[in-house]
């Protein structure tokens, strides 16, 4: 995983940006060094025709002075391959930036050899040849991408399916710019238009929408968004027996796992001991070396499930109990990441942020969660009510709804913990393949209590049955972390009805740069 950056000038007669045009490549500097936690490895960026590859900012600061129109910067977090962005096509009209991963790449690098030459062993080739031949449709993985496209003077934007990995943008009269997080675009608005670090947190910031993509054309400083690249099928079952669902479902969670780990020694679980990290975890801890990493308060329900549950399966275990005197410590580490200031987004990122800690610690790049499985297998005690109050068709109805909405409640949030620490999060319970067969199986599959059975009975075939059987409880509430955030609100003489205003007052101001 990685950070992409990007500025496009506007270059209108008044417009006030062809003072932009000689400083636009400090710009995009200046929110890669931003960005760097996301891409430790190695950078490269290139403005309009120039492309620079660097592992330090200071040794490019002295080539930054011509005027251009374009610029894209990109920092690298190596694990698949060791070539450096941008990567151009053959004859070097397409060149692109990418943070994700391509977990097909190998099979369509097999298929498109035949007629495109590949110059680097990174899956994120892929996707240039995809783009030549108009197949963007047959990747599949997690990916948010920027191609500047010579030919057809056109800058695309494209995020994958489910929003795993985030991508925000911005468009004044001066400028258009996008990039990985929120703060880097906090840094165009302060150093362009003068905002200071408050009125640039509360800018209203696009986010490009999962499974769309922007085109900007650069002749006419316009652009329009594209949407619903990629259909998904819920129909795809023909016949509703519960055996052949769960038997579908089990190889389709299985065949997930084994393409997020593959080709990697060790790995990483966020592990809350709930019955969907346990089965990751197992899965996962099938073909490669796993360490599962547990985060609470002092006695928390999680710790306690997650310790033994550990011992149970043999699989190694590391716990952090964040103990009172760290709690704002904690939460302004969260708050900086994710560019929020929300209770449940702080609660559930603290042990997020804290158990991908450990993992960077132990060296470890990539980690795995049991995202999604509570929206795609009705787990919350909402679900329930629905099905009372609107029937199984609304039921099915607000699962869909959860299911695509989660990037913006849950994927961005956990991206931005994870990678503030340099580690890289897949989620295989938001894999296509699991969506269109989770969409697929009946709601009375899932709502029977306890709630999620189909998944539940497919995890007593690997997790302890106390495990399989763990009623839900959300993150903040089972790690402790909920009360963290109250307590340090409180300790700064706010109480629980004026969190908005400690948040307001008091957090914003320790997470300003």
């Amino acid at each position: 995983m990685c950070s992409i950056s990007g500025i496009i000038a506007k270059d209108e007669e008044g417009s006030g940006s062809r003072r932009l045009l000689k400083n636009i490549q400090k710009h995009v500097i200046n929110m890669m060094k931003i960005l760097k936690h996301r891409g430790p490895d190695y950078s490269g960026m290139m403005f309009d025709d120039e492309v620079l590859y660097f592992e330090n900012f200071d040794d490019i600061t002295e080539n930054t002075e011509t005027i251009s129109r374009m610029a894209m910067g990109h920092n690298r977090l190596a694990i698949v391959g060791t070539a450096v962005q941008p990567i151009p096509n053959t004859d070097e009209s397409i060149w692109i930036i990418c943070n994700g991963e391509i977990y097909n790449h190998v099979e369509l690098r097999d298929e498109l050899s035949v007629e495109h030459e590949f110059k680097t062993d990174t899956d994120s080739e892929a996707i240039i040849h995809t783009y030549e031949d108009e197949l963007v449709d047959v990747l599949d993985g997690d990916y948010a991408y920027a191609i500047y496209d010579k030919e057809k003077n056109i800058i695309e934007l494209r995020r994958d399916l489910m929003g795993v990995k985030p991508l925000y943008y911005i468009d004044t009269d001066e400028y258009f710019a996008f990039a990985s997080e929120k703060k880097a675009l906090y840094c165009l608005l302060m150093e362009i238009n003068g905002m200071d670090y408050k009125s640039a947190f509360n800018y209203d910031i696009s986010r490009l929408n999962p499974n769309s993509r922007l085109i900007y054309e650069l002749d006419e400083n316009s652009w329009y968004i594209e949407e619903d690249l990629e259909k998904v099928n819920p129909d795809y079952f023909e016949e509703n027996d519960y055996e052949l669902c769960k038997n579908e479902l089990e190889t389709t969670i299985l065949d997930s796992v084994l393409k997020r780990v593959k080709g990697l020694e060790r790995v990483g679980i966020i592990y809350s001991g709930g019955v969907d990290s346990t089965l990751v975890s197992k899965l996962a801890s099938e073909n490669c070396d796993v360490t599962l990493y547990s985060v609470g308060s002092e006695n928390s329900e999680d710790l306690i499930y997650a310790e033994r549950a550990a011992k149970d399966m043999g699989l190694k275990f590391r716990k952090k109990i964040i103990l009172e005197d760290e709690f704002e410590e904690y939460v302004i580490k969260v708050a900086k990441a994710i560019d929020e200031l929300d209770v449940m987004k702080l609660s559930v990122g603290i042990p997020i942020f804290a158990a991908s800690e450990m993992a960077k610690e132990d060296g470890i790049k990539v980690v795995l969660s049991g995202q999604g499985a509570d929206e795609l297998f009705a787990g919350y005690n909402r679900y329930q009510r629905i099905l009372n109050e609107k029937g199984e068709e609304g039921l099915k109805n607000s699962i869909i709804s959860d299911v695509f909405d989660i990037h913006k409640v849950n994927l961005e949030r956990d991206d931005h913990c994870t990678m503030a620490n340099g580690v890289e999060l897949r989620v295989p319970f938001l894999d296509k393949f699991v969506i269109d067969v989770g969409l697929s199986i009946p709601v009375e599959y899932k709502i029977e209590e306890p709630r999620k059975k189909i998944l539940r009975d497919i995890a007593s075939k690997y997790v302890p049955d106390y495990i399989a059987q763990r009623p839900k409880k959300a993150a903040q509430y089972g790690s402790g972390s909920e009360k963290m955030v109250y307590a340090v609100a409180k300790k700064h003489g706010y109480s629980k009805k004026e969190i908005n205003k400690f948040f307001e007052e008091y957090l914003i101001e320790k997470i300003k740069f």
